[in-house]
């Protein structure tokens, strides 16, 4: 009898505290919609994927990332998913559908791309660097200059 009340107890506990926490979730869900709105949208260059453009300035996307931490407000949104063979060739939907026997050691390498939000960096000018989100990752984008 006692375990039977101790269970009813935890389940109710899990129930509560899951509730609160699909309210949290719908909320969070709610204002990044209400945000990505009015977020201004950069250009991913088609020909050169690691570059990204707005207003006139163009941002060279780097290897090295920063934490969530060290990033100030969204400032903008690459809205581009993509998929790359080794060449850095776009693939269509339908040679991405189409299924290939393809022989042993010859495996084409495919990347995907999907592109998110643009941030401020903290302490940084955005005319000098920002992040933008490449498969979750919150990677360094520094302007480009003239002669590069």
């Amino acid at each position: 009898m006692k375990n039977s009340i101790l269970l009813m107890a935890v389940a109710g506990v899990i129930l509560l505290g899951g509730c609160s926490l699909l309210k949290d979730l719908k909320h969070t869900a709610s204002e990044n919609m209400e945000i990505d709105k009015k977020l201004p949208k950069y250009k991913l260059n088609m020909e050169n994927f690691k570059e990204i453009s707005y207003e006139g300035k163009t941002y060279v996307i780097q290897e090295a990332e920063v934490t969530k931490e060290d990033l100030d407000e969204p400032i903008g949104k690459v809205t581009e998913t993509i998929t790359i063979n080794e060449n850095n060739e776009i693939l269509s939907k339908k040679e991405l559908k189409k299924v290939e026997v393809v022989p042993k050691g010859k495996d084409e390498k495919r990347t995907h791309l999907n592109y998110g939000w643009v941030y401020s960096i903290k302490d940084v000018s955005p005319d000098e660097e920002v992040a933008v989100v490449i498969n979750n990752q919150f990677r360094v984008a520094k302007i480009k200059l003239v002669d590069e």
